[in-house]
């Protein structure tokens, strides 16, 4: 009888372990459309309106180090010809500050599989929630399509643990969803 008990305890513990382990390592998008620059001559300067697109956050429920290195991103969406991006890490104050101690990386447009790379300066260690802001430059010309598609994670830029979680996910940076949405309020 104890046998039988203790095998129930054990089976037990394990399911749970399971589902605990199943959300151990999430990976949050959420869009944004803030411009983050009004000045019309800086605006020519950089080449287009500096757009907070969106934000990336990563959590983990485990102890286990853990290094990011890069996130890739399909545009879905009107085909683009070129497209420039920044990732900003949060910072300590609670309004984000798109300035260079934060900089993450510069992205690289690739207009084949339209696809916007940030491979890191450096491995990041993420610790139990990581986020991180993608800054668009986004000349006028463009500016409809992007607020009319989105960005998709990929699973094949993320480290094995967040693979997992991404796998059956549909995670994006919808912009269409978001430009929508305040149309209709």
């Amino acid at each position: 009888m104890k046998r039988l008990r203790y095998a129930f305890l054990l089976s037990a513990a394990l399911a749970v372990s399971a589902i605990q382990t199943k959300e151990a390592f999430k990976v949050i998008l959420e869009a944004k459309w803030q411009n983050l620059q009004n000045d019309p001559q800086k605006i020519e300067l950089f080449g287009g309106k500096w757009i907070l697109a969106g934000s990336i956050t990563f959590k983990k429920k485990s102890s286990e180090i853990i290094f990011l290195d890069q996130i890739q991103l399909t545009w879905k969406g009107e085909p683009i010809a070129h497209l420039i991006g920044s990732l900003y890490e949060k910072n300590d104050t609670s309004s984000f500050l798109p300035i260079e101690k934060y900089l993450v990386c510069d992205s690289q447009w690739k207009k084949s599989t339209q696809q916007l790379l940030m491979e890191f300066k450096e491995p990041l260690t993420l610790g139990a929630v990581n986020t991180f802001y993608l800054v668009l430059t986004v000349p006028e010309k463009i500016e409809q399509a992007l607020k009319n598609g989105e960005f998709h994670i990929e699973q094949t830029g993320l480290p094995l643990r967040y693979r997992e979680y991404v796998k059956n996910k549909h995670l994006s940076i919808a912009l269409d969803d978001l430009h929508k949405s305040s149309n209709r309020t």
